[in-house]
């Protein structure tokens, strides 16, 4: 990474839930139809990568899994059932169904169980209809109705398999009153064994050993993701929400290509992008939806999530470093004009709601964060500056208060009072969190990037917080009155850990976009 790239136990097993009926997503893309995960090993259960639950509302959300089937049933469909309840039992059940596991999905199942009652805890779990294996038992949890007065939230970004173990992961499935894990991008990179990351010493070494290009290629690396026992028992404990970034298709992608792509050798870049976006519908558990990947949760009226794709949606490429006439042109957009116009109006019906808070997920470095006019990251907002302008000009002109923007995607942990201009001493109109990396190399690792980095963005007069070289992940607890920001850090990555201290805890009071450091740090956690 340059200076401008970037455990919940198993429950046990419950019994067999009969019933018939299925609710099984839709997946579109590419033609092909044949598993890229291997085969299930003889005597192995079919369930090797777990469970998740995703994209909760008030009275739906996504249940995932994915069939291993033997090498002798590669190509017949699988017939699962599957079950949620109120109990990890599976006894007090109140939804249950039939699905099939298909190739043509590469043995995935996902169902968007509707019907049930918000801000309720529910577990569930699949079991093959024709032979004795269940899964994992899940826990999940929908929506709250109007009255939430308080949602917990976990959100981080860049796991590297190879890089190291996913010590975030394992402590975030230690946290059993979170509502949700939000993770903004990056949850698998593409880069073949040892360009990005060795994991030979570690045990880690990802499948395939190449760079993915194809469908194939894309379902065998989501496939190792989802054997890591960390990122596991995060997925069975919580739902997540999701949203993806450069790296599930490939390294500063763009709507025309990407900086890691070579259409002599590599072939051309919409099938290729085409087959990450299929790979990510079919791996991930997350609601497909005609009108791409930004999309709305609300809950309650405590506060509105919102969650932006800042890479294969509408994204121009990035201009030449140092180019700041090109990153100030108007027509360059990082958003596109279809979600810029989703945003705002989803923005202004917030406020005229009476939504408490507006949280806005997404990618990259929203803030001003360059140092001169030839030094700044043209991946970031800074290289779209006009994009950014029309977003905080509104919020501005608007009084749209009580806005957090959450970020991903830099490997390090920034805080920002995010100015309303470009104009020295702008008043500011947003908190921006920036959580650092799973796993991936941290962007202080090299003394002498630390070094360029601080002594630039010492010049920045809206930056509360930086720390360059931890992993961790950020813990969000929203009440009507205040949003309370704790970094949690893991410590080294290249043996496993399910401990993490409290780096630094931050305040937001509500109706001010300032913040407040309330902690300096405690012990483990």
């Amino acid at each position: 990474m340059g200076m401008d790239r970037r455990r919940f136990l198993r429950l046990g097993s419950a019994g067999a839930v009969a019933g018939m009926s299925s609710g099984v997503l839709s997946v579109a893309g590419c033609a092909q139809t044949h598993p890229g995960a291997p085969p299930a090993p003889a005597g192995a259960t079919a369930f090797q990568h777990g469970v998740a639950s995703g994209d909760p509302l008030r009275d739906r959300v996504i249940l995932w899994t994915r069939v291993s089937p033997p090498a002798s049933e590669m190509s017949a469909p699988i017939r699962v059932t599957w079950w949620m309840a109120r109990d990890a039992r599976g006894e007090d059940v109140v939804r249950q169904g039939r699905v099939e596991a298909r190739a043509d999905r590469d043995f995935t199942v996902k169902i968007d169980v509707d019907g049930l009652a918000p801000a309720t805890r529910y577990f569930y779990g699949f079991r093959l209809v024709d032979r004795d294996d269940a899964s994992p038992v899940g826990r999940t949890r929908t929506l709250g109705d109007e009255d939430v007065r308080e949602v917990r939230l976990a959100f981080t970004s860049c796991s590297n398999y190879p890089a190291g173990h996913f010590n975030g992961y394992a402590h975030i499935a230690q946290q059993l009153d979170l509502d949700a894990v939000l993770h903004l991008g990056d949850y698998l990179y593409e880069y073949g064994n040892g360009e990005y990351g060795d994991g030979t010493a570690l045990g880690r070494v990802p499948d395939p050993l190449h760079e993915i290009v194809s469908l194939e290629d894309y379902r065998r690396r989501h496939a190792t993701y989802k054997r890591d026992p960390s990122l596991q028992a995060a997925h069975a404990l919580h739902p997540w929400i999701t949203i993806w970034d450069d790296h599930e298709s490939a390294n500063d992608a763009h709507r025309e290509g990407a900086e890691n792509h070579t259409p002599e050798s590599e072939g051309d870049w919409e099938r290729r992008r085409l087959a990450a976006i299929r790979a990510y519908y079919e791996w991930m558990p997350i609601r497909e939806l005609p009108t791409g990947l930004f999309r709305q949760f609300r809950f309650g009226r405590l506060l509105d999530l919102v969650l932006l794709d800042t890479r294969l949606h509408a994204r121009d490429p990035r201009v030449e470093p140092g180019d700041a006439e090109a990153a100030k042109d108007p027509l360059r957009t990082l958003l596109g004009r279809e979600q810029t116009s989703w945003l705002l109006d989803a923005l202004d019906t917030s406020k005229t709601d009476g939504i408490g808070w507006r949280l806005i997920g997404q990618q990259v470095v929203f803030s001003p964060s360059s140092y001169g006019e030839s030094r700044f990251n043209p991946d970031a907002w800074d290289g779209y500056r006009a994009n950014r302008a029309e977003i905080t000009a509104h919020l501005a002109a608007s009084a749209i208060e009580n806005v957090l923007i959450l970020t991903g995607d830099v490997h390090s942990s920034w805080v920002f009072e995010v100015p309303g201009s470009e104009e020295p001493g702008a008043d500011p109109v947003a908190v921006e969190l920036v959580t650092p990396a799973i796993s991936s190399p941290p962007l202080g690792q090299r003394d002498e990037i630390r070094a360029q980095v601080e002594a630039a963005t010492n010049r920045l007069s809206h930056l509360v917080y930086r720390d360059l070289t931890a992993h961790g992940y950020l813990r969000l607890e929203i009440q009507a009155e205040r949003v309370r920001a704790e970094y949690l850090y893991t410590g080294p990555v290249d043996r496993a850990s399910d401990v993490a201290r409290s780096g630094a805890v931050f305040e937001i009071t509500a109706g001010r976009p300032r913040v407040s450091r309330v902690d300096e740090g405690s012990g483990d956690v």
